[in-house]
């Protein structure tokens, strides 16, 4: 199951000061590798936050889920693992970030495919005291998901 490498975590805490963020982080990546709770993953982000992956773009919790859906029902397996974190632009805080990652990727036609992936990540604290994402953009060649490699 994906993961937050926690030596990178670790060695990057001066980096990710804020040990909300740290644990949204763990959350948010253990939540995206597990398939049927869409409802979950909606939550993770605020009312009009905004998901991009390649050409394919949400704006709003419900469009998210929906999104969400149906990138499950094309890849119905997936396993992100976070590996390096880094705050982003001229932060005190730790509210946008750049996270490095490696994936496989499970088909239906039974093959797996490995590749790299980057996040460009906005949170904010909501009055309910919860890390929200606002912005998640995945930055990936996504010609990894034509290829028939690993069975």
């Amino acid at each position: 199951m994906g993961s937050i490498d926690e030596t990178h975590l670790t060695q990057a805490q001066h980096v990710l000061s804020d040990g909300k963020v740290r644990q949204y982080l763990r959350k948010y990546y253990y939540i995206a590798n597990e398939p049927g709770i869409d409802k979950e993953y909606g939550d993770l982000f605020t009312e009009d936050g905004v998901f991009i992956m390649g050409d394919r773009k949400a704006t709003g919790r419900e469009a998210i889920r929906a999104l969400r859906k149906k990138i499950w029902e094309e890849v119905p397996n997936r396993d992100h693992d976070a590996v390096k974190m880094f705050s982003h632009g001229n932060h005190e805080d730790d509210t946008e970030l750049m996270v490095l990652g490696t994936a496989t990727w499970g088909y239906h036609e039974g093959h797996k495919n490995v590749g790299d992936w980057a996040a460009h990540i906005k949170l904010e604290m909501g009055k309910d005291d919860q890390l929200r994402c606002s912005f998640y953009q995945i930055i990936m060649d996504h010609t990894v998901h034509t290829k028939k490699q690993k069975k």
